[in-house]
């Protein structure tokens, strides 16, 4: 049976009414059979197209409700979100907080100027990144290198924004992008400066509140020094007592202070034709606001007239000397005497509480560990108003120890030494108690005699090692190679050493390498004031 379609076809061609044979009949069924089996085949692919059309706009539309998703979902977290291939450049799916956080709109632009970075920075921020698609052929993990990268986004309007990386693999757990979260950190910045003002504040006036007769003294001592100076002094004794109330300063966290001091004193280094009046005149403009800052912490403690307080045993100190001036006046020398001796004086124990402090909290800051052992009895006894100046100035002792005698935990075991820096502090009279003798030791690494030798130069090179020793003591002399904020310049000992010549004493030290050093102070005994 021949098709209708393939009749009109032969009709066409042969005319109505041609004979047809029986082998033309076979070839024109074989034909008409390939015919329909291509018609089939055409009607299948047609509806093929159909299905795939049909299915291609189906997953462009699941595509299209993902990607959405996607967004809402990084739109959701508050944070910038971008991610950049190993060529830096940024895709087009990214969060809408990228306009706040990052300012622009980073896709198709390089990370690098996203976060606005200038040429040798974004330079350095590529190699990284290829650094870090090179994956296993390099030993540094991902982490690692991204430490490298930028920390945080300078933004235009002053808000923090912090700035964190993260590692986009396949399924063949290779790095395909990079994903870069931009974050305002401004709020938990605010809260943490917060309370570390609160945390400094609470040390500030434990640490005051702990010694008032230091205060007090610190106080005095600042305004006679820098706001209204009662003698004339060399630079050389000025900058000795600048050096020594910038320690003060620090002890009693009073930072903003320190660092005014710190300024003074890389001036004075910077300019050696400055004059003492120069610096007096930088000093009062840059000390006077602070100076009543920190008297408002001893009034919140103490009240309006905690400075007319000083040193009160059951009264002022003014009015119990008085009391004794009138009785030798009186005739009753040896009541007088006694009454000093008794009253009026106070324990060298009681005065060396500051410097213990100072040794704690200075090998605190140092992340250093220090025993320390104070003299166990207080019957050795001076006028203390005589020495005030010198008690103050201890504080280079206490930090010459942390900053040099205070070794690692680990060097100490090997050494068969106990973890922390033994510290032995000792007073006593010496004959007929005209002489009082201060002797601060320790075990800690010793002076290097050899260091300082080579530090004095031809000099020094007749003298013998103890005579060495005692240079520690001169101007502008120091072991250490460095100078930091609060040692190394040669100032701190020389400060201890005049403040004890002040007095008609003597100071000298002993020391051997990997065994410790004594310091040995001798200053008269004054009894009674002039």
């Amino acid at each position: 049976m021949v098709s209708g379609k393939l009749q009109k076809q032969i009709a066409r061609h042969l005319g109505d009414g041609a004979p047809v044979n029986d082998g033309l009949a076979a070839l024109l069924a074989e034909v008409d059979a390939v015919y329909a089996e291509r018609q089939e085949r055409a009607q299948l692919a047609a509806r093929g197209i159909d299905a795939v059309s049909s299915e291609f706009t189906q997953i462009v539309a699941e595509r299209d409700a993902l990607l959405l998703s996607l967004r809402k979902v990084l739109d959701s977290l508050g944070q910038a979100v971008t991610f950049f291939d190993r060529t830096g450049v940024c895709s087009g799916i990214y969060s809408s907080a990228c306009a706040t956080l990052l300012e622009t709109e980073p896709a198709g632009l390089h990370a690098g100027d996203v976060l606005g970075l200038d040429d040798d920075g974004k330079k350095r921020f590529q190699e990284l990144i290829e650094l870090a698609f090179h994956g296993r052929s390099t030993i540094f993990p991902f982490d690692e290198l991204m430490r490298l990268a930028p920390k945080r986004y300078a933004h235009s309007q002053g808000v923090a924004v912090s700035l964190q990386y993260r590692p986009m693999y396949n399924a063949q757990k290779k790095l395909f992008a990079i994903l870069m979260i931009a974050t305002d950190v401004s709020r938990e910045e605010k809260a943490q400066e917060e309370i570390r003002l609160k945390e400094a504040r609470i040390a500030r006036m434990l640490r005051i509140a702990k010694d008032k007769m230091a205060f007090v003294g610190y106080l005095r001592k600042l305004e006679g020094v820098l706001i209204d100076p009662a003698i004339k002094y060399s630079m050389e004794d000025f900058a000795r007592e600048v050096h020594t109330l910038k320690g003060m300063s620090r002890f009693f966290h009073l930072d903003i202070m320190a660092g005014i001091l710190h300024e003074m004193e890389n001036e004075m280094k910077s300019r050696s034709s400055v004059t003492v009046d120069e610096m007096l005149v930088i000093a009062r403009e840059a000390v006077v606001g602070v100076f009543e800052e920190a008297k408002g912490y001893g009034r919140e403690i103490w009240g309006n007239n905690f400075e007319i307080q000083e040193d009160v045993v059951m009264l002022p100190v003014s009015y119990a000397t008085e009391f004794g001036r009138e009785l030798r006046a009186q005739g009753a020398q040896g009541i007088a005497f006694r009454y000093f001796q008794k009253i009026v004086s106070a324990p060298v124990r009681d005065l060396l509480i500051p410097f213990e402090t100072q040794l704690n909290f200075f090998a605190v800051m140092a992340e250093k560990q220090v025993s320390v052992t104070m003299p166990a009895h207080g019957e050795i006894r001076v006028f203390s108003p005589v020495y005030k100046e010198f008690f103050s100035a201890l504080v280079h002792v206490a930090r010459n120890i942390v900053d040099h005698a205070a070794e690692d935990a680990e060097l100490r075991a090997a050494q068969e030494k106990t973890a922390a820096l033994n510290v032995w502090v000792d007073v006593a009279y010496g004959p007929f108690k005209h002489t009082m003798i201060l002797t601060i030791a320790d075990d800690g690494a010793g002076i290097d005699d050899k260091k300082l030798r080579e530090k004095l130069g031809p000099a020094a090179a007749s003298e013998s090692d103890e005579a060495v020793l005692q240079h520690i003591f001169d101007p502008r002399v120091s072991t250490r190679d460095t100078v930091s904020d609060e040692s190394g310049r040669g100032i701190g000992l020389n400060a201890v050493k005049a403040v004890v010549e002040k007095l008609g004493g003597s100071v000298h030290v002993d020391s051997m390498r990997g065994k410790g050093t004594a310091l040995t102070i001798r200053l008269p005994v004054i009894w009674e004031p002039n």
